[in-house]
């Protein structure tokens, strides 16, 4: 994608937090750090989903030291799916957009790989170059979701779930019913059904797995409620393809 002079290339960082105050500044200071080696220009936007320590404080100070970065607060937790996705309706069409979380589990330099290959792609999903530095339990929970989704929507993609890059315009306007990470597939289903010549890719990022506390989405009540979310997607996206399908006859 070329830039110009009047409207140059710009990359929309979404930061869902949930109370990470102890993590949430490095984050911030990571993607600020690397602006410099970027082709693009980059704005930061933090969401904070609805936590109850101190989260909101210390984002509010990192807006105030850095330039291009925004907050947004939602009143309660609402799941990372749906910060991301109202934070969209704040990021112009064209732009470049991916989540950054605020755990710092993923190194946020690995976009450079997404940038590498963004003339060719609309929607970039990556996969996870260094999948031994997360535990286990969360690769087979990982591996079971991916699977589930792959059978029920066709999807040849290594992994749904991970750093992502796109335009924003390829989730623009798209309702989606389920919730949490099962929103993903959803939603990469409902726009490939609105556009059909979308353009998809992959690449790889390194993770470095969780400096501090703990994952909230890999215990058993959360793999529960992921499948289940992932199966009222699924029910969505069908209805969803009858009627792209009878709107184009």
């Amino acid at each position: 994608m070329s830039s110009t002079a009047e409207q140059p290339e710009q990359l929309s960082v979404i930061v869902p937090c949930l109370n990470e105050e102890g993590a949430i500044r490095a984050a911030v200071q990571e993607v600020v750090d690397a602006r410099p080696k970027f082709p693009v220009a980059i704005e930061i936007v933090i969401v904070d989903d609805g936590s109850t320590d101190n989260t909101r404080q210390v984002a509010e100070q990192l807006c105030e030291e850095f330039e291009d970065c925004r907050l947004m607060v939602n009143g309660r937790n609402l799941g990372v799916g749906r910060s991301v996705m109202l934070a969209y309706e704040t990021i112009p069409d064209d732009n470049w957009v991916t989540c950054f979380p605020g755990d710092r589990e993923l190194v946020f330099e690995s976009l450079l790989n997404y940038m590498d290959v963004r003339d060719d792609y609309d929607l970039i999903l990556g996969y996870f170059q260094n999948p031994v530095i997360r535990p286990t339990i969360r690769r087979v929970a990982s591996s079971a979701f991916t699977l589930t989704a792959r059978f029920l929507y066709g999807y040849p993609y290594q992994y749904l779930n991970g750093m992502k890059m796109y335009r924003r315009w390829v989730f623009k306007n798209i309702d989606v019913i389920s919730n949490g990470h099962a929103i993903n597939a959803e939603l990469i289903a409902k726009a490939m059904l609105r556009h059909p010549g979308l353009r998809i890719g992959e690449a790889p990022f390194v993770g470095r797995g969780r400096p501090s506390g703990s994952s909230k989405a890999f215990r058993p009540s959360s793999i529960v409620r992921a499948m289940r979310e992932t199966m009222a997607g699924y029910r969505s996206v069908t209805d969803y393809r009858r009627e792209v399908v009878k709107n184009r006859d």
